[in-house]
């Protein structure tokens, strides 16, 4: 039981993770000079796992901004490396800098990636007395490997406006932050 509550663990920081990552690299020019870059550009950032990053792209009290940073992104990383998005459209909703940007994000879905890695962690707990964080990542690695052509696809709707620094800012919602885990939710984890 107590293996089965440290993989648990791992995975609920791996998705606490969703975008607390540090790439080491500085961006010298931000990409947020229309709604649609910005948008872009945040998802990129996610999928780098580069929270100095997404902090240009989300304002300071969304819940994406994270002062934390780690330098070890493995466990991010894997989570978001897959996710692929499209922009449909961008519709200005008034003059004074709010845009909307509705966008088709596709990530491998987590819910079976989960049952999957839940089974071979059982399967494993019987053959070991303890496993290693590492072992429980390259589980949860090889399950998401095995399950890359189960994925799930969302519209999502985003609100973009423009900060007083003239940089366009993404305003989070759950709905984005549960289609970049994979469908999974922190109801999932309650």
């Amino acid at each position: 039981m107590r293996r089965i509550l440290l993989l648990l663990t791992s995975i609920v920081v791996a998705l606490g993770m969703a975008a607390c990552g540090k790439s080491g690299q500085v961006e010298s020019e931000q990409n947020n000079s229309t709604p649609e870059a910005t948008v872009a550009a945040l998802l990129d950032a996610v999928k780098e796992g580069d929270q100095t990053k997404v902090n240009q792209y989300v304002a300071q009290n969304d819940s994406m901004y994270s002062e934390e940073s780690e330098t070890d992104i493995t466990q991010s990383k894997i989570m978001f490396e897959n996710i692929t998005y499209d922009i449909q459209s961008v519709d200005v909703i008034d003059t004074e800098g709010t845009a909307g940007v509705t966008v088709d994000i596709t990530n491998i879905d987590m819910n079976i990636v989960m049952q999957e890695y839940m089974k071979k962690a059982l399967e494993a707990s019987e053959n070991s007395t303890d496993m290693t964080q590492e072992e429980a990542m390259t589980l949860l690695k090889d399950s998401i490997a095995e399950n890359k052509e189960n994925t799930i696809t969302k519209t999502v709707n985003l609100e973009v406006k423009k900060a007083e620094d003239g940089q366009w800012k993404v305003k989070t919602t759950d709905e984005l932050n549960t289609i970049l885990t994979g469908g999974l939710s922190e109801e999932t984890f309650q």
